[in-house]
């Protein structure tokens, strides 16, 4: 017994050292990749080319909008009340036919109720002459 468990010991420290090794070989071959792109980055400023004429020329042509928020504020609201007008619209639909299925309902729940009631009068106005004779 003492032979199988030094088989065993010895094969799972082998099979860590591979494990081991194995991690240790990918995790520096990740490091030395990071760092090469590292070196290769590419630092160029393209702002530096332009010319100081050139680039307070673009500022002096540039023109600003105006921007109007009451009129965007306007528009937004107004298209709240058409959703909202919209949304009444669909729920005073959905009022409407639940209504009509629920007044249908009881339509024929009382038209049921009715029925029931006419069977069991039927069956207790039968008369039976059998205890007559007694």
């Amino acid at each position: 017994m003492a032979k199988k468990f030094g088989k065993f010991l010895m094969t799972t420290a082998a099979l860590g050292a591979i494990a081991a090794s194995a991690y240790y070989f990918l995790w520096k071959k990740d490091a030395e990749a990071d760092d090469d792109f590292d070196e290769e980055e590419d630092f160029d400023d393209f702002d530096e080319d332009l010319d100081e004429e050139e680039s307070s020329k673009a500022e002096a042509d540039r023109k600003y909008v105006d921007l109007d928020l009451t009129k965007a504020a306007e528009t937004a609201a107004e298209k709240v009340e058409e959703g909202a007008e919209a949304f009444k619209e669909g729920l005073n639909a959905v009022k409407a036919e639940t209504t009509e299925k629920v007044v249908g309902a009881v339509d024929q729940a009382g038209k049921a109720v009715g029925e029931a009631a006419a069977k069991v009068e039927e069956f207790f106005d039968d008369e039976d002459n059998s205890m007559d004779a007694i």
